[in-house]
């Protein structure tokens, strides 16, 4: 099994380089990891879902394609792809008699499909009100406060996702991260992960959060549509939530506003299920949002580059970037204590890139949530010492 998964990794690495110079340069290893990440959550769920993987990394591959391969590539695969698919897809199991067993384990290095089970993951099973069981790992004092939680975007992904991130947190901060329903060791329902929509997702995280006993607040980490997601939390449990931080986030407003540069750019921009289930917004609706909490907001130092979308001019793609960062900028001011930080050296990919400048703002904002905890107990009792703390603090 071992070997057969590589060669599927192999094959993959092969099509990358029809793309251009430029964009294999700078997002190879993030294409390559979301790819090896989706072909092994689709392992577990049979030969249908590996070809649907397949299906859609072909068809981005002929669209990112340098123009001088992407005719001649078209033609190929319209020529070769009925002969081929049975031999293809033979050879690289996509067909099978019966189920084929999975094993999910993922060295630091990268994924690594084993063909004997893994050692144990230092985790529990915990069992929701509506019977499903998700997938907790916790690190760090077991009686720290705040508690981190590491939060994957859309019920999208699992803890592994963030190891790097949960390594480089001391032992005195209290992180947990876990595997969304659908994904990883959490159960996997009969509907797809893709069709749930964010506050199904929420309400799962929630029941996952209060089932395991997780003391509040929590520090909400978020990254790319993940930021959507925790701010969607804070807007229903806003008690809950102490403080947040944005990993090179999406915006809420981000389907409409980038639509306005292309329509081409995604055509469910205008979709209402689409917006409503990932939590964008409709056409020229601005986000409400706002949250007087510790956060900070990180944005990536590498732009996309116009190789990513062959369709569009180097101004549209100037104007997609100038988007993202005032996506960035916005966010870090809907707190009056929000910072902005650009991580040097990162793209989009920064829980793997830089997961160092992740752990630095956690800390950050972890100390911060807690002086302000220390500093409710102090004065509650005295209403006039807390105003007179928010004002230094506003002055600082």
């Amino acid at each position: 099994m071992n070997r057969l998964y590589q060669a599927h990794c192999c094959l993959f690495d092969c099509l990358l380089r029809f793309q251009s110079d430029e964009l294999f340069a700078r997002y190879g290893d993030e294409v390559r990891e979301v790819f090896r990440e989706e072909l092994s959550d689709a392992w577990r769920e049979g030969p249908g879902a590996i070809a649907r993987v397949w299906s859609g990394f072909l068809a981005e591959t002929i669209a990112l394609a340098n123009p001088r391969y992407a005719v001649r590539f078209r033609r190929l695969f319209a020529a070769s792809v009925l002969g081929s698919g049975l031999a293809v897809g033979a050879a690289f199991g996509f067909y099978s008699v019966g189920p084929s067993p999975v094993v999910h384990a993922f060295s630091q290095e990268g994924s690594n499909l084993q063909s004997s089970p893994p050692a144990p993951t230092p985790g529990d099973l915990v069992q929701l009100p509506n019977g499903h069981k998700m997938f907790l790992e916790c690190s760090g004092d077991p009686n720290a406060g705040p508690i981190v939680i590491l939060a994957n975007g859309r019920g999208l992904g699992t803890a592994d996702s963030w190891a790097l991130v949960q390594q480089k947190l001391p032992s005195s901060i209290r992180v947990c991260s876990y595997d969304a329903i659908g994904a990883g060791r959490s159960d996997h329902v009969q509907e797809s992960p893709q069709s749930r929509s964010i506050d199904q997702v929420v309400s799962e995280m929630h029941s996952l959060f209060q089932a395991a006993g997780l003391k509040q607040p929590y520090v909400l980490v978020g990254a790319s549509v993940g930021g959507i997601l925790v701010r969607r939390y804070q807007q229903q449990y806003p008690q809950e939530v102490g403080g947040l931080v944005f990993v090179d986030s999406s915006h809420e407003e981000m389907e409409w506003r980038d639509a306005a540069i292309s329509p081409q750019i995604d055509p469910n921009w205008n979709n209402p299920a689409f917006l409503r289930d990932n939590g964008f917004l409709p056409d020229h609706q601005r986000l409400t949002w706002r949250a007087d909490i510790p956060l900070i907001d990180l944005e990536r130092s590498e732009k996309v580059p116009l190789s990513a979308f062959p369709s569009l001019t180097q101004q549209q793609v100037d104007a997609l970037n100038h988007e993202w960062h005032s996506f960035q900028v916005d966010l870090a001011g809907r707190s009056r204590y929000g910072e902005y930080r650009l991580v040097a050296g990162s793209g989009h990919m920064m829980h793997r890139q830089k997961p160092e400048a992740i752990a630095d703002a956690i800390r950050d904002v972890v100390t911060q949530v807690g002086s302000e905890l220390l500093i409710s107990e102090v004065t509650d009792r005295d209403p006039w010492e807390r105003m007179r703390l928010d004002v230094e603090r506003v002055i600082d």
